[in-house]
């Protein structure tokens, strides 16, 4: 007899959460889409801007970590040159970090506080290229009114299939 009420059993994570993802080489045409501006691309790091409803987005990608200082990539290193190509003002801040290499490192990097509030937003993601996934190992503040916008990037920037975390 079939058993409808057998779950499967849940998957262990080696991290906080998961969100399943088109694979890496997609995210440069997802920012192209989206039309979000390239505004740094040196060392095996891309950084891509754009503005939603009074909201700066930064999307950061790393594919070589060993290039990669934080405070080298945040709004206000980069605001300059972000500056350049976004002139609308902006009330809300969304930055978000995609590390390429799923190792030691970047699972450090990703596993760091970041500073969040209800005006920014700020969250590191590793890319498992073996279940072709985003992990990230911090909580995702769900109940400020900017996580509408942080599921836009993550749908629309980053084409997340998926918001359901695992």
């Amino acid at each position: 007899m079939f058993d409808f009420f057998r779950r499967k059993p849940k998957e262990q994570l080696d991290c906080l959460g998961v969100y399943e993802i088109k694979p890496y080489h997609y995210f440069e045409s997802n920012m192209t889409y989206a039309k979000d501006a390239l505004v740094y691309n040196q060392d095996g790091i891309k950084v891509y801007t754009r503005l939603y409803k009074s909201t700066l987005f930064i999307f950061t990608f790393v594919e070589n970590e060993m290039n990669y200082q934080k405070r080298n990539f945040t709004y206000e290193a980069l605001k300059e040159k972000i500056d350049a190509v976004i002139i609308d003002p902006h009330t809300a801040l969304i930055q978000l970090v995609v590390f390429k290499n799923n190792n030691s490192d970047t699972i450090r990097i990703a596993s760091e506080v970041p500073f969040n509030s209800k005006k920014e937003f700020n969250q590191s993601f590793v890319y498992d290229a073996e279940k072709i996934r985003l992990k990230f190992y911090r909580p995702v503040p769900d109940f400020y009114q900017l996580y509408n916008h942080y599921a836009e990037a993550l749908i629309f920037d980053l084409g997340v299939i998926d918001l359901e975390k695992r």
